[in-house]
């Protein structure tokens, strides 16, 4: 893999992902607790002023993050978070082993771990559903439903409370068997970004509607936007090489959506059921339309060929004028394309609805790993967990925008003058992203108050003491005067806020079904040869159909009841 595209994966899961990294743990205290309690013994810690004394360790291993930066020869297991966990909260943070995460080689070491039997540490994150339905299914996982319900503030419990599908995944047997670590979902949906420099001298407006998308596709291929003398350009890009949804940029979601559905994706019909949007009706005229386009040269001629890297080279080079994408997308990008023409650069506009006023896209889940624990834990250990998760909640309960100063400061910014910079270039040794190194990898999340803070940044609203506490645990205290393109991911946001009624989450968040272990690869393959198929215009539009009806006969329609099984367990 060459360099530009490391930095392109990178990206992706510091930003489709901001929170992959997390934390898990396996043998003994060296510090505090012996571990002779069992979760569920009468155990009181003594904790003074915050601070459990004496201190008890907490086992765990990490995954790498390949975002993660680190300096002053601090590592996942000593760095200034683990120290402030020690000195602050009397909880050592034991970290046994890490181990890369992009390259999968985390999720085979924890899989290892526990097909060689051997002793679990006390708690570990995970992101990926195999690696976490097979801990799930070993017997070796703590019920998290008592211990959270005991221990957990209200705090963490209200934050939760507000995405109560973020526990689904991790429930079997009606026990919650890992505590979900969830993100802010507003801002992964796709806006319209536009090229604004295009729509400006042609003189044309941002498109509200199927006609006026078609209209400015037109002009973006045929009246040389970027003034070069070349028919070069593409009006739409599409990430459409190894799935039909997913991609974080060249998102096609909302395309489909104007049709009044969005693939690969189950979400409820009419009557409440889960159904399956690649073989709803919308999905063929759809398709059709894509063909239509392709034929006049609006979208790319090799388009089957695009996933996320080849669309971040196109608009990189200024070739494209039209895409879906998250909030971030000028961030990245967008900043290499300004790097070669800083003329050029893109708006986030709403999505246009289609021709009876339809808009859907997909949103992200409002989870992103988990915390699992081992049922081997101590009772010391579990309390201290909390103690710690507790503690990094209690932001939301501050008026101090620098609760976490103990160790933010020189990090995620300096203070000077009682105000954070966090200017890059003004920080000591450079800008390190300290949420990191928290157990979960991530940033502890009250979805409410966490946006209600970002837009009245996004706004130019004054925030108070209180709002920029809220955003604390992310490192950002204030506008980044230093950084004026995290301006244009802020204006995404109240974009995207403007359309939450087009938002369709995956509603199916349970394990692999009996049907999709043995034929759901069948399926995704057949999908997938016939949508291209009709794209390129190989097969008819009619060809849909018969896919609908293979679909169903080859496992669909019990992979659909078997769905909808796991469904009446987990709805409301």
């Amino acid at each position: 893999m060459n360099k530009k595209k490391m930095l392109v994966a990178s990206l992706v899961l510091a930003l489709g992902l901001s929170s992959i990294a997390a934390c898990s743990n396996n043998g003994g205290d060296k510090e505090g607790s012996d571990g002779g309690n069992t979760p569920g013994e009468e155990v009181k810690l003594n904790i003074v002023d915050g601070k459990i004394d004496p201190p008890v360790s907490i086992t765990m291993v990490r995954p790498e993050d390949p975002t993660a930066k680190f300096k002053n020869g601090e590592t996942y297991k000593d760095n200034v978070h683990t120290r402030w966990a020690k000195e602050e909260l009397g909880v050592v943070m034991d970290t046994q082993w890490t181990s890369p995460f992009a390259d999968n080689s985390y999720d085979t070491k924890l899989k290892l771990m526990l097909s060689s039997g051997d002793k679990l540490p006390d708690l570990f994150t995970a992101t990926n559903s195999a690696t976490i339905n097979t801990f799930m299914d070993s017997g070796k996982l703590l019920d998290v439903t008592e211990a959270f319900d005991k221990y957990a503030s209200e705090t963490w419990k209200a934050a939760l409370a507000e995405v109560p599908e973020a526990w689904h995944p991790f429930m079997k047997d009606g026990k919650k068997l890992a505590i979900p670590v969830i993100r802010q979902t507003m801002g992964t949906q796709s806006s319209l970004w536009i090229r604004q420099d295009w729509l400006d001298k042609l003189e044309l407006k941002a498109p509200t509607n199927l006609e006026e998308l078609e209209a400015v596709m037109d002009a973006f291929v045929n009246k040389d936007p970027d003034g070069n003398g070349k028919k070069d350009t593409v009006a739409l890009e599409l990430a459409i090489k190894d799935a039909v949804i997913g991609a974080p940029m060249g998102d096609p979601s909302w395309v489909f959506g104007m049709f009044g559905a969005v693939p690969e994706r189950w979400y409820p019909d009419a009557e409440g059921n889960l159904q399956y949007g690649s073989t709803q009706p919308g999905i063929k005229t759809a398709l059709g339309k894509l063909k239509e386009w392709k034929d006049k040269g609006y979208i790319a001629n090799d388009v089957a060929l695009h996933d996320f890297n080849k669309v971040a080279e196109n608009v990189a080079a200024g070739k494209v004028g039209m895409l879906g994408g998250e909030n971030w997308m000028m961030v990245y990008p967008g900043s290499l394309m300004l790097a070669s023409n800083p003329t050029a650069y893109y708006n986030p506009y709403p999505l246009p609805a289609g021709a009876d006023g339809t808009t859907m896209r997909t949103v992200a889940n409002s989870y992103t790993s988990a915390v699992l624990i081992s049922k081997d834990i101590s009772e010391e250990a579990l309390q201290a967990f909390f103690h710690y998760q507790n503690a990094m909640f209690d932001n939301y309960n501050s008026d101090d925008p620098f609760v976490f100063k103990g160790f933010q400061e020189g990090y995620d910014y300096i203070i000077k003058d009682g105000k954070a910079v966090m200017d890059e270039k003004q920080i000591p040794g450079g800008k390190v992203a300290t949420m990191k190194y928290t157990i979960t990898g991530a940033n502890s999340l009250y979805p409410s108050k966490h946006l209600e803070a970002n837009v009245k940044l996004a706004r130019k609203e004054p925030v108070t003491d209180t709002d920029l506490a809220a955003l604390a645990s992310t490192g950002i205290l204030g506008q980044d005067e230093s950084n004026p393109l995290e301006a244009f991911s802020l204006g995404a946001l109240l974009v995207d806020m403007t359309q939450t009624d087009a938002d369709v989450r995956e509603y199916f968040q349970g394990p692999s079904t009996k049907t999709m272990l043995s034929r759901k690869e069948l399926l995704n393959k057949m999908q997938m040869d016939t949508y291209i198929e009709i794209i390129y215009g190989k097969k008819p539009a009619d060809e849909f159909d018969s896919f609908v009806q293979k679909w169903k006969s080859s496992g669909g329609d019990a992979m659909t009841k078997e769905v909808n099984e796991w469904y009446e367990t987990v709805k409301n």
